[in-house]
């Protein structure tokens, strides 16, 4: 019998070898390109669409994840709001509102995360989420995604969308090298994205992406 945790336990060494070995400047120059074409072909039309600034939720980046400063910065400047998840414990997080990359301070495990001072984001008003940036070592084009193993984000994505409905769209930013030609093996409890953003372009999983 296939032993999933022991798979995923073994690609995510794998990928975290392979992503520490991309250049300095493929990364920096992969994140740019990705960034600027997900607000050229995602979020610039989501705006037209909705006819109204977004609310995205974004990850702050660390050490050799993809850069998602870019994608903040196109944010703010277009006047979307910007959530940002700080560790709260048992592998929860809550959502602060940022505005400005200055209210970023190292948090936990030195990961930077929203300033004590910035506004949490209620858990009341998660539905108005239009985008969902989430960070993870690998992806298949089936939208299979290999995290980190803390589960935040699992949890997260079970309190985003509990009901039946249209929830965001769910995007992650990734290297080409990230991008596997395999599935990535799967639990019951394991989220999919919607879309891929990146340095050649956008890959669109399933129809929800077109939402």
């Amino acid at each position: 019998m296939t032993d999933i945790p022991d798979l995923k336990h073994r690609l995510r060494q794998e990928m975290k070898l392979r992503r520490s070995q991309i250049s300095e400047l493929s990364r920096q120059e992969q994140s740019k390109a990705a960034s600027l074409l997900a607000e050229r072909e995602i979020l610039g039309p989501l705006r037209i669409k909705l006819n109204r600034p977004l609310t995205v939720f974004i990850y702050a980046s660390f050490r050799d994840e993809p850069d998602t400063s870019e994608l903040m910065n196109s944010c703010w400047r277009q006047g979307d709001r910007v959530l940002v998840p700080k560790v709260a414990g048992n592998s929860r997080f809550t959502l602060h509102e940022l505005k400005k990359a200055g209210d970023l301070l190292p948090g936990a495990w030195g990961i930077p995360e929203p300033g004590e001072h910035t506004e949490i984001w209620p858990e009341s008003r998660l539905g108005e989420i239009d985008l969902v940036v989430v960070p993870g070592l690998a992806y298949d084009r089936a939208g299979g995604r290999i995290g980190f193993g803390g589960g935040y984000y699992d949890r997260f994505m079970s309190c985003l969308n509990p009901g039946a409905g249209a929830g965001p769209v769910i995007a992650a930013m990734a290297y080409q090298e990230q991008i596997l030609r395999d599935h990535i093996p799967m639990e019951p409890h394991d989220f999919r994205v919607d879309l891929l953003f990146t340095s050649s372009g956008t890959i669109y999983i399933n129809e929800s992406s077109e939402r």
